[in-house]
């Protein structure tokens, strides 16, 4: 798996906070967290993209408990891919 494949398979099915924040910012700031091969770091923006994933959603009018649930879901994905990048990568995480 390469990052392109990680950052599409992350937002394939993240449409409604690309729809809020916008396709190129949800990208940029996935593909900043799959770069980023230090666990700790990644999990730190992945954190940051969490809180204003929820924070947008909000916004945008979805309810708090739908917008957490959400943004939870996709930092699920966002975990998940970056491990599966860098296992492959042979970094010992």
């Amino acid at each position: 798996m390469n990052i392109e494949d990680a950052v599409t398979a992350v937002t394939s099915e993240a449409s409604a906070l690309t729809s809020c924040l916008g396709q190129p910012v949800v990208a940029y700031h996935v593909t900043e967290i799959m770069r980023e091969a230090d666990l700790a770091h990644a999990r730190e923006m992945q954190l940051a993209l969490l809180r204003r994933s929820i924070e947008a959603l909000v916004d945008d009018g979805l309810e708090g408990i739908a917008a957490e649930h959400f943004a939870s879901q996709f930092d699920g994905r966002i975990g998940l891919t970056w491990r599966l990048l860098h296992a492959s990568d042979g970094v010992a995480h």
